[in-house]
Order: C-alpha cells, then sequence, then structure tokens
C-alpha cells in the first residue's frame, strides 16, 4: 500500500539519524528541540512506503518545511539544475532507480 509506513519505521528512521550523526542533513544543526531543532527523516519522493536510501533525508523540522514543498522528485530537470551538496547523493540514487538501479 503506497504512502503507509512500515512497522519498522521507528528503526529505520533512527538508523537514518544515526548515519548523519544526529545532524540536519541541510543546516548542519544537531537533533536539539529546546533549541527549536528537532530532527525528522523526510520522504523526498513523498511515498512513506518507499525507505531506498535516497529517498530518506535527515532534516531539522525548519529544513523539512522549507524543502517539503519545493523538492519534487519526479521532476525530471532536477538533473539539469545546479542542485545542493546535500542533496546531490539523494539526485543521484533517485536517477539510477529510474533506470533500475538500487541505491539502498
Amino acid at each position: 500500500m503506497k504512502n503507509k509506513y512500515p512497522d519498522n519505521w521507528k528503526e529505520i528512521s533512527e538508523k537514518s539519524k544515526k548515519e548523519f550523526n544526529y545532524c540536519c542533513e541541510r543546516c548542519g544543526k544537531y537533533h536539539n528541540p529546546k533549541e527549536g531543532y528537532c530532527l525528522t527523516v523526510h520522504h523526498l519522493d513523498m511515498d512513506t512506503s518507499n525507505n531506498e536510501k535516497w529517498n530518506l533525508a535527515v532534516l531539522c523540522q525548519r529544513c523539512h518545511l522549507h524543502i517539503q514543498k519545493k523538492v519534487v522528485m519526479n521532476q525530471d530537470y532536477f538533473q539539469f539544475l545546479e542542485v545542493s551538496e546535500w542533496f546531490k547523493p539523494h539526485l543521484e540514487g533517485y536517477l539510477k532507480s529510474k533506470k533500475g538501479g538500487q541505491n539502498a
């Protein structure tokens, strides 16, 4: 079922956050809810059942809200634009997945 979080979502999100040392990929802020930086794991393609590594972005809530409506993964023009460093691995994984490859 599309847009359904898997039963092990808590483990998946925790693993993603740990991989980035509990820092936002975009702004570099550490997870610190008292200071207003609460980490989330955003599904870039908006499909919560797609937990491929390229699709999971570790972002503070501020960055999550900032990019959520701006980044639409299925827009093919992304491959022709200059993108931010934090986004490059996500885009590369997405493009690889479109060609039939996996980037777990």
